[in-house]
């Protein structure tokens, strides 16, 4: 129940058969008045971004104004050849570990059939994947005290 003397201020948004309704008080200073000055806000945000770098966290929007940022830290890029008299009697090709947009390990595959390119190359990155995940663990155990790191 509001006291006497104070307002409330209500915004309703409409959008695509949808609508948002803010409520609760007086907007706080810097917010967005509108979805389009929020909009704005993230274009400047991620202005100087390398817009070619797909791999990389990006700010964005969602329902609400709500903001994000959000994106791929690591990812595998790989790419293999199949057994041709110009490219060689086996499979063969390489599996690149990417953090962001730097290459961090490369390994080449070699294998005399599609299932054991398959096997190899599964096995390589599912091995990978669990050496990240404890070498990420043991970091943050070392570097995080209760959910918190210092940026400083």
């Amino acid at each position: 129940m509001m006291g006497e003397g104070k307002s409330m201020v209500e915004t309703t948004i409409e959008r695509s058969g949808c609508t948002i309704i803010f409520n609760g008080g007086s907007p706080l200073q810097g917010c967005p008045k509108t979805f389009e000055e929020h909009i704005e806000w993230v274009e400047k945000a991620n202005t100087g971004k390398d817009e070619d770098c797909i791999h990389q966290p990006m700010w964005g929007t969602d329902c609400g104004f709500k903001t994000d940022y959000d994106g791929p830290l690591v990812y595998v890029s790989s790419r293999f050849y199949p057994p041709k008299s110009h490219y060689g009697p086996k499979w063969d090709g390489a599996i690149s570990i990417m953090l962001f947009d730097d290459e961090i390990i490369r390994q080449e595959i070699e294998a005399d059939s599609f299932e054991d390119l398959v096997k190899k190359t599964e096995s390589f990155v599912q091995s990978f994947i669990g050496k990240l995940k404890l070498s990420l663990s043991d970091l943050v155990k070392e570097h995080y005290t209760d959910n918190q790191i210092s940026i400083e």
